[in-house]
């Protein structure tokens, strides 16, 4: 986050994700990775400026005093994140192979996805993550909510069924659910959606949904859509429908 002219002119650029319980008062206490990435990867001095976030929607300006093993700051001003969307919007992600789910999960934090499911469809080729591929991917949140200044980390959940996912989403709010052969009916508009929304998207793995399966997620409640005559990439096409349903919020 580059500094301003304004409340945040003393920030050195530097952000960083810290739990609220590395908060007592207004001493802020470092754990050691962190407290290695300031002062040998970064090379941060005492008395620079950086700003931490709690994952939780609350920010902090924290003074550099001490450095080492876990180095330590003080406060110097606390306000709430500005940066988080007004409507809420859980992304349910079919299974995918190698590095596309990390890259979904990476970009899709990026543009404001609160949550993330993977579901198990008939066309799903990729397993259940392994847990330190699990590890992996929660520590790619945590890293793409640092760096697009996020005020809150992404919730990274098991992966379920579809028919699972379909019947917890439609208790929520409104369900989107992608299907390419749905040609005639288009992502609804972004405005269409108010402050305080929320919204589940459905998108397939590699070679997307099955018939059988649009009409189980119409059977559901869900609204049936597509994004267009071009067939996608599974992994592009979340990118590109979370950005779509999140635009302007």
């Amino acid at each position: 986050m580059a500094p301003d002219s304004g409340s945040k002119g003393l920030v050195s650029g530097h952000r960083f994700f810290l739990p609220a319980v590395h908060v007592a008062g207004n001493r802020v206490s470092f754990p050691p990775h962190t407290s290695h990435q300031i002062s040998r990867v970064l090379r941060l001095k005492i008395g620079d400026v950086v700003e931490v976030f709690d994952g939780a929607g609350q920010e902090h300006c924290v003074r550099l005093e001490e450095l080492g093993r876990e180095a330590l700051g003080a406060i110097v001003r606390s306000f709430p994140s500005q940066s988080e969307p007004d409507i809420f919007v859980t992304l349910y992600q079919g299974l995918l192979k190698g590095k596309k789910l990390e890259l979904v999960l990476q970009k899709c934090t990026e543009i404001g996805i609160l949550r993330f499911v993977s579901v198990q469809s008939e066309r799903s080729i990729a397993g259940e993550p392994s847990e330190s591929r699990f590890e992996r991917l929660l520590e790619i949140v945590r890293e793409a909510a640092e760096q697009s200044g996020r005020g809150v980390v992404p919730l990274v959940e098991g992966s379920r069924s579809l028919a699972q996912g379909l019947a917890e989403a439609a208790v929520r709010g409104p369900v989107l659910f992608l299907w390419e052969e749905e040609s005639l009916a288009p992502l609804p508009a972004a405005s269409d959606y108010q402050a305080g929304s929320e919204l589940s998207l459905f998108v397939g793995p590699e070679g997307g949904f099955g018939e059988a399966e649009a009409a189980s997620a119409r059977a559901a409640g869900a609204e049936v859509v597509s994004l267009g005559r071009r067939i996608l990439r599974a992994e592009t096409a979340a990118i590109v429908a979370s950005a779509l349903v999140l635009q302007g919020h």
